[in-house]
């Protein structure tokens, strides 16, 4: 009964994602995405995540025109060492570009350490993670690179079908800026279906919000996506 309270709400948080901000500015497109992990040694993994945010359409909004695009990649890849069975450490490294191929492009180099808690809640897994983002953002007006930092907080839960080869997955990811003061400016959240391919590998798609505060006058850049992201293990033999 829990798991299924769970997924209500995470849904129920993508709608209020969705609607709440309607006003803003909307961007929908294609997030095709690469998660491969697998492990190196006892108690140590790895993991990569790519993915690519692909507005396919020319608009204009707020008197503005905007091209089809990408609208930034994004590569990271991380060492985890498993504390226990439920709890986990993470520190990873981030390079991200928005606008990556005009000539206003953003690069971000990003670090960030994080803890992640999983819990069995009947057949369903129950997913918190903590995370600390060191976030160096290069400023193309003033050549500086500035360092900020920010705190997120994911919560989510995976639910298997009764053949455990389909599961519906929810989450919702709150950002915190924490440079300067506590302020909530960025969310992503997710509704997706997974498909088990075989042991090693599955596929998920759904819908992907992603929304931040735009500008000084905190609108908000609305982003819905159709995600497409292949999962993959690839562990390394043990010596």
């Amino acid at each position: 009964m829990l798991n299924k309270k769970l997924t209500i709400l995470l849904a129920f948080q993508l709608a209020i994602s969705i609607a709440g901000n309607a006003q803003n500015v909307n961007y929908f497109g294609w997030f095709p995405t690469l998660d491969l992990s697998g492990k190196i040694a006892n108690r140590w993994s790895y993991n990569v995540y790519l993915f690519d945010a692909v507005k396919p359409y020319n608009s204009t909004e707020n008197a503005q025109t905007d091209k089809a695009r990408s609208f930034y990649v994004y590569g990271e890849t991380g060492l985890s060492y498993q504390l226990t069975d439920n709890l986990s450490v993470t520190a990873a490294y981030v390079h991200e570009r928005q606008n990556p191929f005009l000539d206003n492009y953003r690069t971000e180099n990003r670090l960030f350490q994080q803890m992640t808690l999983k819990l069995p809640v009947g057949k369903s897994e129950l997913k918190q993670r903590l995370r600390f983002d060191e976030r160096f953002v290069q400023n193309r007006a003033t050549g500086a690179t500035p360092f900020t930092h920010r705190l997120r907080y994911l919560l989510g839960i995976k639910k298997p079908f009764a053949d455990n080869k389909m599961y519906l997955m929810a989450y919702s990811e709150a950002f915190f800026n924490s440079s300067k003061s506590f302020k909530f400016d960025e969310n992503w959240s997710a509704l997706q279906l997974g498909f088990r391919l075989n042991d090693k590998n599955s596929i998920e798609a759904g819908l992907l919000f992603v929304g931040w505060i735009n500008n000084a006058a905190n609108d908000w850049l609305n982003q819905y996506y159709l995600q497409t992201t292949w999962v993959a293990q690839l562990d390394f033999p043990k010596k």
